[in-house]
């Protein structure tokens, strides 16, 4: 449910349901306040999306299940390597991994980089361009109370804002029946900045000396300030949700857990909101893959590989 509660995501809500007909997503409807009632009791707006389709699922499981898949075909998951180095191969390329300080050099026709956090790193030591950067923003939760956790039945959210790459707070029942509210998207001084107190010098030195990082806080430090005052305040947090679920008590949280997002910022301080996907000779790296990169994995993943052959 994605929930209008201003003229103005009224008409952003309507873009939304525009393209989710021009996709083929099946059943989605507009509904008003009443309608908006029946499906979430708790929920108010002026006017809400409806997609019967959309669900949740527990990715963690998702990953376990796609690393088996690749064992099962004959593959090796290797974890606790880190990337050191990258050479060309005449046919090909090499990768340097070190492993408790045992380095290793793996070859390979083809490989495609899905690092993440660290994937401009990993582009630029295959010959990748420099723009754009990887820059940190931490992703906080709170849970709903278990006893509290019947103020939605499914997946609520805002109406995304379209100068920002982010989705806004919003309220999820998870498989496992509890009920994340977040994230927001607070500035991180590390890359494994899951923590304030997480901070890594070169991290925070490369996201500083990024000519983008300047243009990103002079657009968007109003909205920046907000999101540190809601890390900072649970009121501040809860306010967010209360503006389509007004029944919500700052008492109703308790805290969660964190992500860091890998936003991809321009040289030119924009906020790349769409999939970059670059090639280098035998090379391809993910250099940005925003949400719905999780949902969209197998399909993105097809359309890398469709790339390689």
């Amino acid at each position: 449910m994605v929930v209008a509660v201003d003229r103005a995501d009224e008409a952003r809500l309507a873009e939304v349901h525009r393209r989710s007909l021009a996709n083929g997503v099946p059943g989605t409807a507009m509904v008003g306040p009443d309608g908006l009632r029946d499906l979430e009791p708790h929920v108010r707006g002026r006017a809400a999306l409806h997609s019967p389709s959309t669900a949740i699922t527990d990715f963690p499981a998702v990953a376990r299940a796609l690393a088996v898949d690749v064992v099962s075909a004959g593959g090796r998951v290797l974890t606790g390597h880190e990337v050191v180095g990258m050479r060309p191969l005449r046919s090909g390329v090499e990768v340097l991994v070190d492993h408790a300080g045992e380095r290793t050099r793996l070859a390979a026709d083809r490989l495609v980089l899905c690092g993440g956090l660290h994937v401009d790193r990993l582009a630029r030591m295959a010959g990748g361009s420099a723009d754009p950067r990887i820059v940190p923003f931490r992703g906080e939760y709170h849970l709903l109370t278990p006893e509290r956790s019947d103020l939605v039945r499914g997946l609520v959210y805002p109406v995304p804002d379209p100068r920002l790459p982010f989705l806004g707070i919003h309220l999820t029942r998870r498989v496992d029946g509890t009920v994340d509210v977040g994230p927001n998207a607070v500035p991180a001084a590390s890359r494994e900045g899951y923590r304030w107190r997480d901070v890594d010098a070169r991290d925070l030195l490369e996201t500083v000396t990024w000519p983008g990082s300047a243009g990103v806080a002079a657009r968007h430090w109003r909205s920046g300030v907000a999101e540190v005052a809601g890390s900072l305040s649970v009121r501040r947090f809860a306010d967010a949700a209360r503006r389509y679920v007004p029944s919500l008590a700052d008492a109703d949280l308790v805290p969660g857990g964190a992500g860091v997002r890998a936003q991809a910022v321009g040289r030119d301080g924009s906020l790349v909101d769409d999939f970059v996907i670059e090639r280098m000779g035998p090379v391809t790296a993910a250099r940005n893959a925003p949400s719905p990169a999780a949902t969209s994995s197998l399909a993105i993943a097809e359309e890398v590989v469709a790339g390689l052959v």
